[in-house]
């Protein structure tokens, strides 16, 4: 992936001082260097392995957010990235098996939103945490499989299954797995991974805004998470450049299970504290 012109980030940076200083949102000092450090970690994790930035996203932001307002930021910022880096990856995509895959993946999206917006924010918590974990256990033990490869009602079901997280987290946790399970090498995982992660933004950005979840604090959080991002992906670019792939792959596995499991610990003492106050 090019890197982003290192001028790029300290202008964005300014630009959030200056709207800061007009007072425009709710959002204190403190919370703009949390979401900076956060968004920088999440798109550092992109920068390296081309994925997995919302593995790391939701579950510390929604440590102070609710996830009806971090699913639709992030997927603002997720669409011309996923769009760019689709681009540049163009020849190592299969059509074939592309299409039904995002025609699955689109029909889980509509119930997954639906629950985004009727669904109390605990259980929605305690879920992200453990599908991230149960994410990382299947990537670490699983093995490549030819007979996933061809079967159908498989790929139909996983595919479905991560619209419906899309919807809910804007993470597609199975899909992820299903595609590295059934590629050959990294070039084919991150073709056809950014192909059909494409496919999903666009989708799912219609869906958000016709079921009326986008709001203008929505689009200030996107746009405060800006310089984070930039400066991530820019680190991120540079250090892939370095690392075997075994390795980016074993670190984002950890950082998936680590961040589920500290959500659902967290989610859970929240909700045992006043019985036991």
């Amino acid at each position: 992936m090019t890197a982003l012109p290192t001028a790029v980030i300290p202008a964005l940076i300014r630009m959030i001082l200056i709207i800061e200083d007009k007072g425009v949102g709710n959002i204190e000092a403190t919370y703009y260097i949390a979401i900076f450090s956060i968004y920088f970690a999440s798109f550092f994790i992109k920068g390296i392995a081309g994925f997995g930035d919302p593995l790391v996203l939701n579950p510390l932001l929604s440590m102070f957010l609710e996830n009806r307002q971090i699913s639709p930021a992030n997927l603002l910022i997720s669409v011309p990235i996923n769009a760019y880096m689709a681009w540049n990856n163009r020849k190592f995509f299969s059509v074939k098996r592309i299409i039904p895959i995002a025609v699955f993946l689109m029909i889980g999206i509509i119930p997954g939103t639906l629950l985004l917006k009727y669904a109390t924010s605990w259980i929605l918590k305690i879920s992200l945490g453990f599908v991230v974990v149960l994410i990382g256990i299947e990537m670490l033990v699983g093995k490549k499989d030819s007979e996933t490869k061809n079967n159908k009602v498989v790929m139909a079901f996983v595919c479905f299954c991560s619209g419906v997280t899309a919807g809910l987290y804007g993470i597609n946790l199975f899909f992820i797995a299903y595609i590295e399970k059934i590629s050959k090498n990294r070039n084919e995982f991150r073709g056809n991974l950014c192909f059909v992660f494409l496919i999903d933004n666009i989708f799912r950005t219609i869906t958000y805004f016709t079921s009326g979840i986008m709001s203008r604090d929505i689009f200030f959080l996107a746009l405060l998470a800006v310089p984070g991002v930039a400066a991530g992906l820019f680190s991120g670019a540079k250090i892939d450049q370095k690392l075997r792939e075994e390795t980016v792959r074993r670190i984002i596995i950890t950082i998936f299970m680590i961040g589920g499991a500290s959500i659902m610990i967290k989610t859970l003492w929240q909700l045992l504290s006043p019985s036991i106050g």
